[in-house]
Formats: structure tokens, sequence, C-alpha cells
């Protein structure tokens, strides 16, 4: 049952989604670039000509990515609205074959800020369109540990790009990375659009030729009861949504909707304020501040290794054991760990020996990035599509990446400057109080949602026949 999705039922759709998280590890390259770079283009030895970039810059930098992230939702959104979610996908990487080819140009800050703007406008198209593709192509039964994935291969690129940085020049990165865009879109273009995108366009043939390659039948002769009943099942929720009234406020404002719209924008608010982004993004500079006298170039390599692991932790258990279960492992986890990394840092600031200890913050450190590995990084892409009302989920889905960036961008604009003027602790404490907080909402308001019918909302209630 763990390891159901090696099942040769699901192997294409395996396929196409480590195809569409080509562009996953290249977002996750451009999220941890900063760790290595910032301290570089802060020191003297800069490769840019001039002094050394201020800690004002470097909260531009930071935070220059979530602005375009909160672009990159409403852009996507429209665009897999409007032309298909195959469409949505291919153009993510333009933004992405443009800021690699400018940060291989560039030779001072504004170059810098323009491209961080354009890896933030693929991540919010990443984060709106990627868990309703999952959505549409993977069998409910593994559709969590498929959906955990995309945090995975973001990791994947956040371990390259914290051994790259330390390790290849400054303008080499750029030039290695313009080929990964380029693989992504040949192999995208050779998946079908999803179901769902078909028939919404009133194509039924492609629809089920569709299905039957998501759901690896090779022909029609090999179709199963439990295939027909699946496109039936598909095919009379299109018809149903578009014999709906249009959406309107009225639809936001239902029970579910309001419940759904609040986990969504909750977790992620989680997601930002525990500090796991800014922590990954200013790595460097925080390791720094809290003086351990290891090696910063092993600790953050040994910190993107530990980060795939709660991964694949989580991937490979969070069908069993639940959503719910998990996310409140992980904030329970993330909260204990920047309590100790505040301690640290607080007797460490006062001088009270306890700087001697310098293995104690990357302990802290490890366990923390650990901790969200196993739900507050990887889950809201697969939680949201479940809790919203299936009327507003497109819809609903937007709203909450859009707040995702704009969290986002508070947290990377005061995290550097939070940093000098109330040291590690203080920051880290605010983190600490934000996961005390939504331990509580995860117990009392949280449902969960593992196996939740996307299609058939009632379908849960009603009595099905057997699947296989």
């Amino acid at each position: 049952m763990v390891l159901e999705f090696l099942s040769k039922r699901y192997w294409k759709q395996l396929i196409a989604i480590n195809a569409v998280h080509i562009v996953s590890i290249g977002y996750g390259v451009t999220v941890g670039w900063t760790a290595p770079i910032i301290p570089l283009l802060q020191s003297a030895h800069s490769p840019f000509p001039g002094d050394p970039i201020t800690v004002e810059q470097v909260s531009w930098v930071g935070s220059c990515f979530s602005i375009g992230g909160m672009s990159g939702t409403l852009l996507y959104a429209l665009i897999h609205t409007y032309f298909g979610k195959k469409t949505g996908l291919l153009m993510l990487a333009i933004p992405h074959l443009i800021l690699w080819s400018l940060l291989w140009m560039g030779d001072n800050v504004y170059y810098v800020y323009i491209a961080r703007y354009l890896g933030g406008l693929t991540g919010g198209g990443i984060f709106v369109i990627v868990p309703l593709y999952v959505a549409d192509i993977v069998d409910r039964r593994i559709r969590g540990s498929l959906g955990s994935l995309t945090m995975l291969h973001i990791n994947f690129g956040l371990l390259a790009s914290y051994t790259a940085g330390n390790y290849l020049p400054y303008y080499f990165i750029p030039k290695i990375m313009l080929c990964l865009p380029i693989a992504f879109l040949a192999l995208v273009c050779l998946l079908p659009e999803t179901p769902y995108c078909l028939l919404r366009k009133g194509k039924v043939v492609e629809a089920e030729k569709s299905l039957m390659f998501y759901r690896n039948i090779p022909d029609v002769t090999r179709k199963t009861l439990s295939f027909e009943y699946e496109f039936e099942s598909l095919k009379t929720f299109i018809l149903t949504e578009a014999n709906k009234d249009k959406l309107s406020v009225a639809d936001f404002t239902t029970p579910a909707a309001i419940r759904g719209l609040f986990i969504s924008i909750f977790v992620m608010a989680l997601n930002q304020f525990c500090g796991i982004f800014a922590i990954v993004t200013y790595a460097g500079n925080i390791l720094e501040a809290c003086n351990t006298s290891l090696d910063t170039k092993y600790v953050l390599i040994l910190i993107a290794l530990i980060n795939i692991c709660g991964n694949i932790t989580s991937f490979i258990v969070v069908d069993m054991a639940g959503r719910k279960t998990f996310l409140l492992i992980s904030t329970i986890g993330v909260g204990i760990s920047l309590g100790i990394l505040g301690l640290h840092s607080y007797f460490s600031y006062n001088e009270d020996g306890i700087a001697n200890n310098s293995w104690v913050p990357v302990l802290a450190l490890l366990a923390f990035i650990y901790s969200a590995g196993l739900g507050i990084t990887n889950m809201v892409g697969f939680i949201i599509p479940e809790v919203l009302p299936a009327k507003i989920r497109s819809i609903g889905s937007t709203i909450s990446v859009g707040m995702l960036c704009f969290f986002a961008f508070v947290v990377l604009k005061v995290y550097p400057i939070l940093l000098e003027r109330i040291n590690v602790h203080g920051t880290v404490w605010i983190s600490c109080g934000v996961c005390a907080i939504s331990i509580l909402i995860i117990i009392f308001i949280m449902p969960e949602t593992k196996g939740k019918n996307l299609i058939d909302e009632d379908a849960e209630k009603k009595p099905r026949r057997n699947a296989y």
C-alpha cells in the first residue's frame, strides 16, 4: 500500500508528473540561489563592480521574488482557464529562459531584481497550475504521494543551488540552467492535455484518449469497468458544472466555501510565517549570525539533503497517515526547533557561554528543515484543491496562491531587517508563536481530506462499486 504508486497502471502518471516538475527543479534553484550568493554579493569579492550590496538591497532581492509570484498567480490562472493546463505549463518556461539570460549578462543588482521577479513569476504559475494538473490526471489513491512531488523536486533544485552556488563561478550557473527550460518544453509537448480541460472544450473523444493515456490503457479493448465509471463520472461532472449558474459572490459565502477558503489561506500563512521560505532564502546570513564554527558551505548542502529526506518521508506515507496528522506533526516539530534555535541565539547574543556549542544551531536548523518537509512545505499544493468546493476550486486556488505570494513578500522583505535589529532569537521566536497558534487551528478546525473524491463530492456518501 505504501508504494502503490509503483503499480504499472500508475507509471504514466508518474512519468508525466516528473516531466512537469523539471520546471519545479529550476524554480528550486532560483529559491536557493540567494543563500550562497547574497553573502558573496555583500562581500569584498562581489562579482559586480562597485560597493557590496546593502541590507536594504538584500531585502529587495528576496522580496522581488514574491512580487513576481503575485503577478504569476493572476497571469497563469488566466492562461490555464482560457487556454488549458498544458498551454499554461509550457508558458512556465519563458520567464526561466529570460531570468537566467539576465543573470548571465547582468553586472549590477538591478539585473538581479528583474531576474528574481521572473523567478517568482514562474513560481506563482507552478503553484497555481501544477496542483490542478495533478488533481486532473492522478488517481485519488495516490494523489497525496504524487502531489508531494512538487516540493521534492523544488528541494532537489535547492540542493543543486546550494552546492553549485558554493563551488561554481557566479556567471557559470546561468549557462547550465538555461538547459532546464528547454528540456521541460520538449517533454511537456509530448503530454496530452488533461481530460478535464478537453471535456470543457467539448472534445469528448480526445478526452477519453487522454484519460486512457494517464491510466495506462493502451487501446479501447483494454478499457475496464473502473475506467468507464471514472470517465462517465467526469463527463457528468463537467456537464453539471457547465449547466450551473455562473459563479457569484454567494458561492463564496456558503459555509463550505468560507471554511475551505479559511483553511486554504491558513495553510499558506503557516507556510510563510513559520519562516521556512525566509530561512531557506537567507540561510547563509542566518548561519553566520548564529556564530557557528562549522563551514557554512557544508551546512547548506546538509540542510538541502535533510529537506529532501523530509519530503521523501512525507511522499511515502502521507496517503496512509493522512494530511491533518502529518501537518500537525510537522508544525509541532517546526515550533520546537525554532524555540531551540532562538534559545541558543539568545544566550549566544548575551555572551553566556552557549555560543561555544556551535553544533546546536545547526542541529536546530536541520530539525526545523526536516519537520517542515514533512508537511508544511509540501502539503499546501494538494490540501487546497481538497478543501475547496468544486465550483470555486479554481478561483479559490488562485486567491490562496496570491495570498501565499503576498505573505512571502512580507516575510522576505522584513526578515533580513529583523535579523539585523532583533537578532536571530527575536526573529525566530515570532515564527515559533505562529506555529503555536497554528497547532490549535489544525487540531480543532482543519478537516481530514485524505482520499476525497474531487470529481463527485457527494460520492463519499453513496455506495460505490468496487474499482478493481
